[in-house]
């Protein structure tokens, strides 16, 4: 099972700017021109991909991602910091949310014995 969203962007070019900054990062494991995957060495996951992120047009991309962790956010914001965005879970115009959320930062979960 996957978690889907869509990155609006403010500025035509961000999308392709974006893409571009995170092929160069070291923890990209595949890259196209319309596609950048990561994988987070931590999970030991057997997936092709954690985190694929497809360009769609010049103000959006779509996200899909496997995993939730700290490590995948953290390879996405540098890439991200600075510009403007809006992020819809589903590609639903009505449910936005925050890139924290989608990642469960600073979320605590319940220990049960």
């Amino acid at each position: 099972m996957s978690y889907e969203y869509r990155l609006l962007f403010d500025d035509s070019l961000d999308a392709r700017q974006v893409l571009y900054k995170l092929r160069g990062s070291a923890d990209c494991v595949r890259a196209t021109e319309q596609v950048v995957e990561f994988k987070d060495p931590g999970l030991g996951s057997g997936a092709d991909y954690d985190l694929r992120l497809t360009f769609e047009s010049d103000y959006t991309l779509w996200m899909e991602l496997l995993f939730r962790t700290a490590a995948l956010h953290e390879c996405l914001e540098p890439a991200l910091q600075g510009r403007r965005f809006r992020c819809f879970e589903d590609a639903d115009s009505e449910d936005e949310v925050a890139l924290e959320q989608i990642f469960a930062l600073g979320r605590t979960l319940p220990i049960f014995p």
